[in-house]
């Protein structure tokens, strides 16, 4: 399918598929974190190839500014504990993400969300608070894993977790394969060794308990019942 005859949640879908993960790349205020630029990076050049826009908005009348007050411990150099009273501007807002198809304009999504900075002046914590409201859509959005670590550990235990998956649906498929099979010969048993045959052509040994991966698992179930006729 070309990428022009694809749906805004098929191009969405296309976007998350390839940002699922993404190292932290900064450290600040004792914590690690995914930059908003190495966000932007590995994700608007996608929104170009799908032909997307995203328009954020703060929702008219929404906004509210007001003092901010905490209390920071410090030290002196001395090693004494001090508290330290600051005093900032809290900016708050209701706001909406838009997705656009580009290529059909009316097609759009329209995802809620909102903003919240503080800094020493109203202007700071404004742009504070959208800088922090676009990195965390973006990464909540489209579900974004943020490893202290090398990326391919987090794809590792993905696609242990897959596989694990994949081999539950395809014991329970094994279950119905069994069941179906000990039926037909219980009214078939001249069948037993042609059944036999017939399941050393998916797994060695025809020992079907040993199949992990559901498509081998629906195909054999499958299968069985059109070269044996069995009805549903």
């Amino acid at each position: 399918m070309a990428d022009q005859d694809l749906n805004i949640y098929q191009k969405l879908s296309k976007i998350r598929k390839q940002v699922e993960v993404i190292q932290k790349n900064k450290s600040g205020y004792g914590y690690k974190y995914v930059s908003e630029d190495e966000i932007l990076a590995r994700i608007s050049g996608l929104m170009d190839k799908y032909s997307l826009s995203l328009i954020p908005c703060v929702v008219r009348g929404s906004a509210a500014v007001e003092p901010y007050h905490s209390k920071k411990t410090k030290s002196t150099k001395n090693g004494e504990i001090y508290e330290e009273n600051v005093n900032e501007v809290l900016v708050s807002a209701d706001m909406t993400f838009t997705w656009v198809n580009n290529e059909n304009p009316e097609e759009r999504v329209e995802v809620p969300w909102i903003l919240v900075g503080h800094q020493s002046d109203g202007s700071q914590s404004f742009g504070s608070g959208l800088s922090y409201a676009m990195r965390y859509f973006l990464l909540k959005f489209f579900n974004v894993a943020t490893p202290d670590d090398d990326p391919d550990n987090w794809r590792s235990k993905q696609q242990a977790a897959g596989a694990a998956e994949d081999k539950m649906i395809a014991e329970q498929i094994i279950q119905t394969v069994d069941e179906t099979i000990k039926h037909f010969l219980a009214e078939n048993p001249s069948k037993n060794e042609e059944v036999k045959k017939f399941a050393a052509k998916y797994v060695k040994g025809g020992n079907y308990f040993a199949i992990t991966e559901s498509v081998l698992a629906s195909k054999l179930l499958t299968d069985f019942k059109e070269t044996f006729k069995i009805k549903e």
